[in-house]
């Protein structure tokens, strides 16, 4: 009986939390659209799905944004304000009930009209707005009606700026520096920067639902975000949370929280009930694992990502006897935790400081790339095919960091994720740059909760490794002081207010007292880093002696063209996207004179070509006066050089990785948001340019890197692994250093050497070069393969070495060279594989194979070389070419591929 009893009891205390429900959230997805005044949609167009942008929507009746001229010719949607609406049923109202309405991303300025009710304004793109609106819903079969009346972002930023200069106050730089047609005032808005054009992409300023719209059903509060920070001792992990909670309530409420992680702990850990104030309604904890549960988290190229599944799952209810039955008090977040320490070691030297990553425990030359957003419209930028093969060619380039720059957006969850799984740390600016920003009280507060928001959001990720407020606007600051004159002292005032006395401490609320999740945050890019970095302006944020720096040359770099910098945040080089790209744009009845007219069309930089012709001229023997003649060599030769002098800069600061002299390279860029000249590896279409292929070889481990030392003649040889091993293991290679004539298949001369390379170590040769030449050969007349092989006679690293221009270079013959098609089974039925094998036959060095799909009928299918822009220095080569489609089986004859070699041009027999 007694028992009974107990069981009874216990019954009736559980029995309200079994029958409580989850909070319910519905997704708004059914809208329409017109213009304000009707003129151009006198009927609503039917939006098939949000997230949506009105340039999104009209590209069927209006054209894509991204055609030929459609930049300048579709502003007028800029000009104008548009308004979504929707209609919905209220789905229940129970006497306990709240309800939300959640826009997750509005961009930018606009009025919510709830049943005619004027609900809010919104004027950050960059923050969650979230609205309590039972008292104004109707019940069924009543409808209620929601408008979203988005204001032209144009005719705003233009009206803000006028505003403030009859004020008498400046907001400078007014104009984006670009030659194209783009727009200004940008940081009028807190809207994605780049949205006004630039010196490579277009003015687009979007308008839309960028993000989803949301009711939710609740009864007290909302689980909104966790931030799990971790901590290392020598026996135990600890899971250091904080869960951020969003009610709307006036009065405290309780809540308890279990979490859930089978791999970590075998029973559910307990928060036990809590009375929360509504003021700062947040739940933080300490779970502790030990260490020998846990497997490490590492960067790509170091080891394994282990993402381990945590959930976390919210109650909340106002009385203190727990929720009443049927409330709706449940609330969840799933995340993935990957456990890792990171630190950023600002150790004093002979020099200045050292500014290195080390992650769990070990130091890390960070080899990666500069990200721009996937989409210049913000609705298309989350794409997660697109982010998917984005981030999974960074990974498999060997790179181990991707920065979000400053002048694109917080990116999408999936973004992050995906970081997570390939092992790529994540620099995060912050949304603003290179620009002067207002200071007004309004503008301040929404940065704050800008601020917030995305910490919060973005805090748990094993990839995140530091957030930096701003990018390039304290350079822009220092280098324009005299320009600005007596307004120099209260921009920097304001810049001082608003990112280190605001922004910067907002951002604690991701931080510790005890420890430190994550370095920073870092104030600005370039900098002096975080140690160095005062109350005042730095003198010189591009100081190599430490902190980061950003370069930028219009030739390919010399180890007397960089300085001795700590760490390379932002450098990069310019080259055209290939043939069928720029094609695919022009559609149908393109012509070489549209060719031509587009390419100078999207060609933005202040500079024109200038910069472009300066860098292939330093190389290559372009003509650089009738490139419109030879539009295919114009591309061809934009890639190489690219390539040649990414190549070239990257390995000149990873040979400088010893005594952390120089700890990191971080190329721009990986993406592109149209087909146009610029920095990227990878065009706009996913394929690849030459340097983006170069890359897989430059930036693995084991490499080689070989330069030359014009004053002494000497090459400088530096073998490098860059990896991670419990027992640091040595591991044993030969070396062999091959001397080839340009006019002979086979080599001369060989020099071969044994090494043995512990992790993370390198090894330095100095080599004369007279002692490679062959007989009474000149530098011209030879060049070096360098090969390393491991003991099993396995190539693991191959490099060319060309000790002077390739333009100087003497007795490139015709390498005769012939391409055969061949091609495994593609299979009996769908899914086709369509994998091919490119078999190569030269009898002379072949400089600089360049290998391009040109079928009509696939080229504007994504595919990739397995090699390309490569040199030959065997009778027989293979390469793999991959399609990706799998709807048919694709047949290609060798005409189908077109081939350039260096040799075309330059052959003297």
């Amino acid at each position: 009986m007694l028992k009974i009893i107990i069981f009874s009891v216990i019954l009736l205390i559980i029995l309200p939390l079994l029958q409580a429900k989850k909070v319910q959230v519905i997704e708004l997805t059914k809208w329409s659209l017109r213009d304000s005044d009707s003129v151009i949609a006198a009927q609503p167009i039917d939006v098939a799905k949000i997230p949506s942008g009105v340039y999104t929507e009209l590209a069927k009746t209006s054209g894509d944004l991204l055609g030929p001229n459609n930049d300048v010719n579709l502003r007028w949607i800029a000009n104008k304000t548009w308004i979504y609406s929707t209609s919905f049923d209220m789905d229940e109202l129970g006497h306990d009930s709240l309800v939300n309405l959640t826009f997750h991303g509005i961009d930018t300025v606009a009025k919510i009209w709830l049943n005619g009710n004027l609900l809010g304004e919104t004027d950050n793109m960059f923050v969650r707005y979230s609205y309590v609106v039972g008292h104004l819903l109707q019940v069924s079969p009543k409808h209620n009606v929601l408008e979203i009346e988005i204001i032209s972002p144009l005719m705003e930023a233009n009206a803000r700026a006028k505003q403030l200069e009859e004020k008498g106050i400046g907001a400078p730089p007014s104009c984006p520096q670009s030659s194209g047609d783009v727009e200004c005032h940008r940081n009028m808005l807190r809207k994605m920067q780049m949205s006004f054009g630039g010196d490579w992409n277009p003015a687009a300023l979007s308008s839309g639902l960028w993000k989803p719209v949301t009711i939710e059903y609740y009864t007290v509060a909302v689980l909104r975000e966790v931030d799990v920070a971790l901590n290392r001792n020598d026996t135990h992990w600890t899971m250091d949370c904080r869960a951020f909670i969003n009610t709307p309530d006036s009065e405290s409420f309780y809540a308890q929280l279990v979490v859930y992680a089978s791999d970590l702990f075998n029973e559910p850990f307990v928060v036990k009930q809590k009375k929360l104030s509504y003021t700062s309604p947040n739940m933080e904890f300490q779970i502790h694992i030990p260490k020998e549960k846990v497997k490490l988290w590492w960067p790509n190229g170091y080891g394994a990502q282990k993402l381990y599944p945590v959930s976390f799952n919210l109650k909340s209810y106002r009385s203190e006897d727990g929720p009443s039955l049927s409330s709706r008090t449940d609330s969840q977040k799933l995340l993935n935790i990957g456990f890792r320490t990171i630190e950023l070691v600002e150790d004093e030297d002979e020099i200045g400081r050292t500014f290195y990553f080390r992650v769990n425990g070990h130091p890390i030359f960070m080899k990666g790339v500069n990200f721009v957003p996937a989409h210049t419209l913000p609705e298309l930028s989350a794409d997660t095919e697109t982010l998917q093969h984005l981030l999974k060619s960074a990974q498999e380039a060997n790179m181990n960091m991707i920065r979000v720059w400053g002048g694109g957006l917080y990116e999408s969850d999936t973004f992050y994720s995906l970081a997570d799984s390939y092992g790529l740390l994540v620099w995060q600016d912050m949304a603003f740059t290179k620009a002067t920003y207002p200071v007004t009280d309004e503008l301040m507060n929404s940065m704050r909760i800008e601020a917030a928001q995305n910490a919060q959001r973005l805090a748990h990720h094993a990839s995140l490794a530091m957030i930096v407020t701003n990018n390039e606007i304290e350079l822009y600051l220092v280098k324009n002081r005299s320009d600005f004159g007596s307004e120099a002292k209260r921009l920097e005032d304001e810049y001082k207010l608003l990112f280190r006395g605001i922004l910067a401490p907002e951002l604690n609320i991701i931080s510790r007292n005890d420890f430190k999740p994550r370095p920073g945050p870092m104030v600005s890019t370039p900098s002096m880093g975080i140690v160095e970095s005062g109350k005042e302006l730095a003198k010189d944020p591009q100081s190599p002696h430490c902190g980061d720096v950003h370069l930028y040359e219009d030739a390919t770099p010399s180890q007397n063209a960089y300085p001795e910098a700590r760490f390379i945040s932002e450098f990069g080089f310019i080259s055209l996207p290939m043939r069928s790209s720029w094609l695919r744009v022009l559609g149908q009845n393109a012509t070489e004179e549209k060719l031509a007219a587009l390419i100078r069309q999207r060609q933005h930089h202040p500079r024109g070509f200038i910069p472009l012709f300066r860098q292939i001229a330093y190389e290559l023997p372009f003509n650089l006066q009738n490139w419109e003649e030879n539009i295919d060599e114009f591309i061809y030769f934009s890639q190489v050089s690219q390539a040649m002098a990414t190549k070239k800069a990257v390995e000149l600061f990873r040979s400088r990785r010893d005594n952390y002299l120089t700890m990191g390279a971080l190329i721009w860029q990986l993406n592109d948001v149209w087909i146009a000249p610029s920095w990227s590896s990878i065009d706009f279409y996913g394929n690849y340019k030459l340097v983006h292929l170069w890359a897989k070889e430059f930036l693995a481990s084991p490499s080689i890197i070989a330069l030359y030392h014009e004053l002494s003649n000497h090459i400088n040889i530096t073998i490098t692994r860059e990896d991670f091993r419990e027992d640091r293991d040595t591991i044993f290679y030969n070396l062999f250093i091959n001397t080839y004539l340009w006019n002979d298949i086979y080599p001369k001369t060989a020099i071969a050497r044994a090494i043995g390379l512990g992790s993370n170590a390198l090894d330095k040769l100095n080599i004369p070069l007279e002692s490679v030449l062959y007989e009474k050969t000149t530098k011209e007349e030879i060049f070096l393969e360098i090969l390393l092989k491991d003991q099993q006679e396995n190539i693991v690293a191959h490099n060319y070495f060309y000790p002077v221009p390739i333009k100087n270079i003497v007795g490139l013959r015709n390498p005769e060279l012939q391409l055969e098609v061949l091609r495994s089974d593609c299979g009996t039925g769908k899914p086709y594989v369509n994998s091919f094998s490119l078999r190569i036959t030269v009898k002379y060095p072949a400089l600089f194979i360049f290998l391009e799909l040109n079928h009509p009928n696939y080229v504007e299918m994504r595919h990739s070389f397995s090699m390309n822009g490569f040199t030959q220095t065997v009778p027989r080569q293979n390469v793999q070419l991959e399609i990706d489609t799998d709807s048919e089986c694709i047949k290609l004859n060798p005409h189908d591929i077109s081939v350039k070699t260096m040799n075309q041009y330059m052959a003297q027999v």
